[in-house]
């Protein structure tokens, strides 16, 4: 039985690559290229670096296998052999790289759009601090949209409780955050939830609204949960 068997492997690195072209110039996406996530381990006498792109939906995109440092020359002499190959657990490491891949996405683009994003909720707060009684009138279509827009960055972004987060952005209680979701639905500018979904689809109306002040979430936001290509951060 070889020391590749006898060993669990050992994870000894688990790294977010950085984008070594930088972020894209004004007006474009991040540069995607390089960004990555790598994990490193040793396994017996071997040392196993593993890299996943972003977002990772497969396996890993690069594997290199070399002797562990401190390793025995003996056992590095035998090479790597098939019993090497099969000590590799790629499918639990492939798991938690997916993970940590989601995670380095939700990441750069909470940071690429943030601008827009904190102006939108500085406006909210503003506005609800500044008339906390609308009136039968009610709130303008255009604060529901701004609403309806920070309210579906989370709900893409993954956020099991995107009211919370909208709250804490803007600094406004959970009761009165539910209550514009909920009329900014009503409003047309979210579409309807599916049962036990957010539902944080944006209308067709609620994008007019935000375009006419340069906010194009229709570039920004991202059906497949992918990076986002350009943003406008227009205040």
């Amino acid at each position: 039985m070889s020391i590749m068997q006898r060993q669990e492997p050992e994870t000894i690195a688990s790294t977010d690559l950085p984008e070594e072209n930088g972020a894209g110039a004004a007006g474009e996406g991040p540069a995607e290229q390089d960004a990555g996530v790598e994990h490193r381990f040793v396994a017996g006498a071997w040392e196993v670096t593993m890299r996943w792109p972003v977002p990772a939906a497969a396996g890993p995109v690069e594997m290199v296998i070399r002797g562990a440092p401190g390793a025995a020359p003996g056992e590095i002499d035998e090479g790597i052999t098939v019993d090497v190959l099969r000590s590799i657990p790629l499918a639990r490491i492939s798991r938690a790289a997916k993970a940590e891949s989601s995670m380095v996405e939700r990441t750069a683009r909470e940071d690429y759009c943030s601008e827009t994003i904190d102006g939108l909720a500085r406006h909210i707060g503003r506005t609800a601090r500044s008339v906390r009684r609308p009136g039968r009138a009610g709130r303008p279509d255009e604060f529901f949209a701004f609403v309806a827009a920070i309210y579906s960055w989370y709900v893409d972004l993954g956020y099991s409780d995107p009211v919370r987060k909208v709250g804490e952005a803007t600094g406004c209680g959970w009761r009165s955050v539910a209550n514009w979701v909920r009329l900014a639905r009503e409003k047309g500018m979210l579409a309807e939830a599916s049962p036990g979904r957010p539902g944080g689809v944006l209308t067709e109306r609620a994008l007019r609204l935000l375009e006419a002040r340069d906010h194009r979430f229709g570039e920004v936001l991202v059906p497949d949960g992918g990076l986002p290509k350009r943003s406008s951060s227009g205040q």
